[in-house]
């Protein structure tokens, strides 16, 4: 019979064995401007513009969010963004509005932060180190900036970061050790295969943008469009259906879209 003795050793090494595994769930470091609010930061002036009107987000994000960061204590994840910390509580609605989970937020102050590279690895540095035990999502766009501290990121923290994300707004040249990615189903699709995300949670990411009508919620017409989007080659059966579904709503959309752009010309 165990004795009291090895009975609470063992529970104590059990639930220390437990606490220890649940705490290398990745824990989501993510961008604002083009990763969840549509910004087009793709020219100051555009940025500019884009401020003025009202915050559109975009499909499936939320739910994505919301699966990777399933069981995680408060708060479920922090963005990290160069936007001013005057817009602090314009972001804070639209993310509430927009059904994310809780998360904190690092705006920078433009009066005293200058430089973008420097606020972002000054804070992403800070939250890492502060999380030794924990592993890290990284989710930008492809902004020469996001490249830029995306390779600063595996230099610094190959460890612990299992995967970096950039939104495919424009065509450019990213390191390899990152993954571009067009919606959230992309981003679904390798967190399931990389054996992080259920089938479940991909199902529901990949069914929010198929009923989505509002297709400019998708990928807004300033981003990159693909007429040939392929994410399901070779892909598990368990989420084939919903694969094809996504990709025959976005093809369609992105056909839309350069038939209407050939028309205008």
């Amino acid at each position: 019979m165990m004795s009291k003795f090895n009975s609470t050793f063992l529970l104590t090494a059990l639930l220390s064995f437990s606490v220890a595994t649940a705490d290398q769930k990745p824990y989501i470091i993510s961008g604002f401007d083009d990763v969840l609010r549509q910004a087009e930061n793709t020219g100051l002036i555009k940025s500019a513009l884009k401020i003025l009107e009202d915050d559109k987000g975009f499909t499936g994000m939320p739910e994505l969010y919301h699966a990777i960061s399933k069981n995680e204590v408060v708060p479920k994840f922090v963005i990290v963004s160069a936007i001013s910390n005057w817009f602090d509580i314009r972001i804070e609605k639209f993310l509430a509005a927009s059904n994310y989970p809780q998360h904190q937020r690092y705006l920078r102050n433009w009066l005293t932060e200058w430089s973008i590279e420097s606020f972002k690895m000054k804070n992403i540095t800070e939250i890492i180190n502060a999380k030794p035990n924990r592993n890290f999502i990284f989710v930008f766009d492809n902004s020469d900036a996001s490249i830029e501290i995306s390779e600063k990121i595996m230099q610094q923290f190959s460890k612990q970061v299992v995967a970096i994300y950039l939104r495919k707004v424009q065509n450019k040249k990213v390191p390899s050790v990152v993954f571009e990615f067009y919606t959230a189903f992309d981003i679904a699709l390798h967190e399931f295969e990389s054996g992080r995300l259920s089938k479940e949670h991909v199902l529901k990411v990949g069914q929010a943008l198929v009923n989505e009508r509002n297709l400019e919620s998708i990928i807004p017409d300033y981003a990159i469009c693909p007429l040939n989007y392929e994410p399901c080659c070779n892909r598990s059966l368990a989420i084939k259906d919903i694969c094809i579904k996504v990709r025959l709503h976005l093809q369609l959309h992105c056909k839309q879209r350069a038939n209407s752009d050939h028309t205008r010309k």
